[in-house]
């Protein structure tokens, strides 16, 4: 059998995104890699918009936020670059951000709390898909607020209690931890795939590849 395509699904979480790699083979889906990717240095803050910029003033907010953005830009290019390197992904899928983009005025996004609340999650979240589309990857988006196994279950043309039970597979296969953010990062992945797929029931009850 030949893994004809595979995908990455995203969950992050601040400093941190569970990375999920799943491919095609002869139309069933199968689980590849599991991997957590750091993305940011350990002496610099998580969530530098919604905490410490808040208390600076704002040339030395500025700074911070600066030092904190190509930190993470490193580390997200780092971890797609890596995990191409064992899988050949040509989609990353993660969740839509609540803003197309944040301001590039610093205090522009200190004086909205909207803005403040959603900057941290999105500078992971953009980070990741902008290193994977420098990288070659096509970027796909899930809506926000949107059970990506719904979705998954819609483009396979699966009931969710299936899609779930296949998760549920992944995770025996990948061992633990197998959380919520796997989950979803698996989800995401059978969005995108499952037009692709038609072995599902094949692959829900082997137990394996």
């Amino acid at each position: 059998m030949r893994v004809a395509e595979a995908v990455i699904g995203a969950s992050d979480h601040y400093a941190r995104a569970e990375l999920v790699t799943l491919g095609v083979e002869d139309a069933a889906p199968v689980f590849l890699d599991r991997r957590r990717a750091e993305l940011l240095d350990k002496d610099l803050p998580a969530a530098p918009y919604h905490h410490e910029a808040l208390e600076l003033d704002i040339g030395t907010a500025v700074d911070l936020v600066n030092r904190v953005r190509r930190s993470v830009a490193e580390h997200a290019r780092a971890a797609v670059a890596a995990l191409l390197t064992a899988c050949s992904a040509r989609v990353l899928a993660l969740p839509a951000s609540p803003y197309e983009r944040l301001p590039d005025s610093l205090e522009e996004v200190l004086r909205s709390r909207p803005l403040t609340y959603a900057a941290d999650g999105m500078l992971y979240r953009e980070s990741l898909a902008a290193a994977a589309a420098e990288l070659g990857l096509e970027v796909r988006r899930y809506p926000r607020k949107t059970d990506p196994a719904v979705l998954a279950a819609e483009a396979m043309g699966a009931d969710v209690a299936e899609v779930n039970a296949l998760i549920a597979r992944f995770g025996r296969e990948a061992g633990r931890p197998w959380r919520k953010d796997h989950k979803l990062a698996a989800a995401a992945g059978l969005w995108v795939l499952g037009p692709r797929i038609s072995s599902w029931k094949l692959a829900v009850g082997s137990g394996g590849r």
